[in-house]
């Protein structure tokens, strides 16, 4: 019998950009959350002795601004190799565009698949032939799965490859194939990298996605880890996923129309708060972001002082956790209790308005006709990672005009209900 790992997109020492903006995030801890990540899955190795490791592409995140997050990784295979532990190596996309990497000789217990062509590395005393090829430029956009080697006799046969699978060769994805393509081949195994949501492609033979193993922002949520594939003396295969993530990432979303105040809003979200922090494992940290939804009376009194809605929330979640739950971000998207036909009939100013809103939502050249200029908006998301909606989508320009109605009604109501109590 015999065992091995199957892991992908580490991602060592992934920057997270944005981190300052927040007061009171534990920085440090998420910055080292992928090292952790890794010690993790060493760790595991070395306790249950695991003559076999093999990492399916980016490893890295690009390139590294000094020798120390690949110097790091090199010491974790160094104690790999101590107990006799090979690493089976491929480059993926991230690798590709790391240089400095190239100059640093790892440890010899790490293979690492040449670029220029498939390659097969045999391990004879566990009876496992690996194939794999790695990347030699960031966009390889050929099908390399056609070109990998016929199975070695004899051998339990495995193929890495670094692929987003499905797409059209030389046009989209990453080393784009079909999964007709892997099977043809007749491998026992495929040890797949590149997307990092966990998933099993095929069963029999398996064709599986690790998946990362830390997840490093909120579109990678839930448990995160690789592959351990045992191997037993008549060819049949067990399957068990590890879980190695330190830090976790949950979306919590609120319906608040049964709330009328902020307090109440307030007391909701410290239950939900309470919820996940006795549920959570006392090793991970929890970073969640807080969506505010439905109709509320209370939306008029978040929408005057969000800000101060924020400072609560993010001091709810120390009183309850200590350091153990962050939250990363709260939005706003709940709407106000307004009985919007009752409005347009009182004929008020806010009438009047609120039926100019609506015919905004509703006519795309109603709008086009306000010559709205969005260049010093685009200007400022450059290079923050948050994209320019698309305002001649109609369902994205309902959307936001609708948002902005909710915005501004509430506001005005509130304040004309304000001035009319001082008068």
């Amino acid at each position: 019998m015999t065992t091995f790992i199957h892991a992908a997109d580490i991602h060592l020492d992934s920057p997270l950009y944005g981190l300052s903006r927040y007061e009171g995030a534990p920085a440090q801890e998420i910055r080292q959350a992928t090292r952790k990540a890794l010690a993790n899955l060493v760790d595991y190795i070395l306790e249950h002795r695991i003559p076999l490791l093999l990492i399916a592409g980016d490893l890295y995140d690009g390139d590294c601004p000094d020798f120390q997050t690949p110097l790091h990784f090199s010491a974790q295979m160094s104690r790999l190799r101590e107990v006799g532990t090979r690493v089976a190596f491929i480059r993926g996309n991230h690798d590709a565009q790391n240089r400095m990497t190239r100059a640093l000789r790892l440890p010899d217990n790490v293979y690492t698949f040449p670029a220029a062509r498939p390659d097969t590395w045999e391990l004879e005393d566990l009876g496992i032939a690996v194939h794999g090829q790695s990347y030699d430029r960031e966009a390889v956009l050929e099908n390399l799965a056609l070109g990998y080697p016929e199975p070695v006799p004899g051998m339990f046969n495995i193929g890495m490859l670094h692929t987003s699978l499905y797409g059209t060769p030389g046009k989209s994805g990453y080393a784009p194939c079909d999964l007709s393509h892997l099977l043809a081949k007749g491998y026992h195994y495929w040890a797949l990298g590149h997307m990092h949501r966990h998933e099993v492609i095929h069963r029999d033979p398996p064709v599986i996605f690790s998946g990362c193993i830390q997840g490093r922002h909120i579109r990678e949520p839930m448990d995160n880890g690789c592959m351990r594939v045992d191997l037993d003396a008549s060819g049949e295969i067990s399957i068990q996923r590890l879980e190695l993530d330190v830090l976790r990432w949950q979306t919590m979303e609120l319906d608040i129309s049964g709330q009328h105040t902020q307090g109440e809003v307030l007391d909701l979200v410290s239950r939900e708060l309470e919820n996940i922090s006795t549920n959570l494992d006392q090793e991970r940290l929890m970073a969640v972001r807080i969506i505010l939804t439905g109709a509320s009376a209370a939306c008029s009194e978040i929408m005057h002082d969000f800000p101060g809605l924020q400072a609560e929330i993010r001091n709810l979640a120390t009183d309850i956790s200590g350091q153990s739950i962050w939250v990363e971000k709260i939005l706003n998207q709940c709407t106000p209790a307004l009985d919007w036909d009752e409005l347009k009939s009182s004929g008020t100013a806010l009438a009047h308005l609120a039926g100019y809103m609506q015919e905004l939502q509703q006519d795309p050249a109603m709008l086009n006709s306000l010559d709205l200029d969005f260049t010093e908006l685009k200007a400022k998301l450059a290079g923050t990672g948050v994209e320019m909606p698309d305002m001649n989508d109609p369902g994205t320009r309902q959307t936001y005009v609708s948002r902005a109605r909710d915005i501004i009604m509430t506001l005005l109501a509130r304040d004309m209900s304000t001035s009319d109590k001082n008068s």
